[in-house]
């Protein structure tokens, strides 16, 4: 049995009530190249984000959108136009979802998109050679030849 004072209790929670929510950590999980909501109480005046390479954000009123570029981990700190805090979010960018899949050949690796046909996609980490350079010269033309410029082999 555990026995609890009720001057310590009294004291924990007058603690926990000075933190405030607002000041609280969220752990926040997204994967790469997808978007996730937040949503705020009031509107943001300063949005730091410890590695931009890792994640970014985007503001439209009072919510953010969290947007996962590569694998890692890092952090984002919101705060509001008087610079009070409104959030800090520890996050964690995981390079794909439950429908990726990762060959490992020879040394290398190519990830596929397996929802339902495997359809290969580009990740940080493949194989730069082989995979990597024509995949990203196959992505370019198909960027180009939707922006109305060069036109296909």
């Amino acid at each position: 049995m555990i026995n609890f004072s009720l001057p310590g209790l009294a004291i924990a929670a007058a603690l926990l009530s000075l933190a405030g929510p607002a000041l609280a950590a969220n752990d926040v999980t997204i994967y790469a190249d997808q978007a996730k909501i937040i949503q705020l109480t009031d509107q943001p005046g300063t949005v730091v984000v410890g590695n931009p390479s890792i994640a970014d954000v985007t503001v439209q009123g009072e919510r953010v959108v969290l947007m996962g570029r590569t694998y890692g981990v890092t952090n984002v700190i919101i705060l509001d136009r008087e610079g009070k805090q409104l959030a800090a979010l520890d996050v964690t960018v995981q390079i794909t979802d439950k429908n990726a899949v990762h060959v490992f050949k020879a040394g290398g690796r190519m990830s596929l998109a397996c929802a339902p046909m495997c359809e290969q996609t580009l990740q940080v980490g493949d194989e730069l050679v082989r995979v990597f350079d024509p995949l990203a010269k196959e992505m370019q033309t198909k960027s180009d030849l939707a922006a109305g410029g060069a036109k296909g082999d």
